[in-house]
């Protein structure tokens, strides 16, 4: 989408997974919204685990570190939607459903499912055609405002609170957080915090935030026209040769060719 612009999609898809298909942990700078067609899985985010299942959805917020896990018996299929601009936030914040309480139940499959058929039948490259996905994407969220919150059992493994608040930090710091200040703003060790992160997450607080920096670079080359500079820059990244390194130690290839490769058709 183009910068500055009020609403724009930034992806749209179904995907029919296999038994225990995993996605993530990820990191986007855009809303997205997955509605399940049929089967089951699990959504996590912010260490809370849901258990969903056909007739379900769940939001996912910019910036939050996510993963979503197909059930082994009965796998999940399901339709998404991703936007961003200046009012996403307003039209997101009328469906009742937000970052802690990210799932809700929808008896409007087809409906569902049809908004994303018809933004995919689309010719991308016909500028008329970009109103018209705009149009079924507020259809989209129309079906969904007319659902309910769902009330599920949410599963939180044990961690430590301090992991918790770290984590929390970093997604709502990314661009300038290092360790030093991480364990200042939760008022303990550097030593200790490193401690914590390796007991429960089996990664040091430094590989935590370079993983949640690169995936959200990775989603902003997908999704945004941003120059490349300009993604370095919003993840974290003071010199584009230290971006470039990173990202080609991570994923094989430079931001460019990423990103010439992974365009929205």
């Amino acid at each position: 989408m183009r910068p500055n612009e009020e609403l724009g999609l930034t992806s749209v898809g179904r995907s029919d997974t296999m038994p225990e298909h995993k996605y993530g942990p990820a990191v986007r700078p855009y809303y997205l919204i997955h509605y399940i067609l049929a089967g089951s899985g699990t959504f996590k985010v912010n260490n809370i685990a849901y258990h969903l299942h056909a007739g379900q959805g769940f939001l996912i917020e910019p910036n939050y570190r996510t993963t979503y896990v197909a059930d082994k018996e009965t796998p999940w299929s399901y339709v998404w939607l991703g936007f961003a601009g200046k009012s996403a936030a307003t039209w997101i914040n009328q469906l009742n459903i937000s970052e802690t309480s990210p799932v809700f139940n929808s008896t409007e499959s087809y409906e569902l499912a049809d908004c994303v058929n018809k933004i995919l039948a689309l010719d991308n490259l016909a500028p008329a055609n970009n109103l018209r996905a705009i149009s079924y994407l507020f259809r989209f969220l129309s079906y969904i405002a007319r659902g309910t919150v769902a009330n599920v059992q949410q599963v939180r493994p044990k961690q430590n609170y301090y992991v918790t608040e770290a984590i929390q930090n970093i997604s709502h710091h990314v661009t300038t957080v290092t360790v030093d200040n991480l364990a200042q703003a939760i008022n303990i060790n550097r030593s200790y915090l490193t401690a914590l992160f390796k007991r429960n997450l089996d990664l040091t607080p430094s590989e935590y935030i370079r993983n949640f920096r690169i995936t959200k670079a990775r989603h902003l080359l997908e999704s945004s026209d941003t120059s490349i500079d300009q993604v370095a820059e919003q993840c974290g990244y003071q010199h584009l040769n230290s971006f470039t390194r990173v990202f080609k130690q991570t994923y094989g290839i430079s931001p460019r060719q990423y990103r010439q490769q992974s365009k929205i058709k």
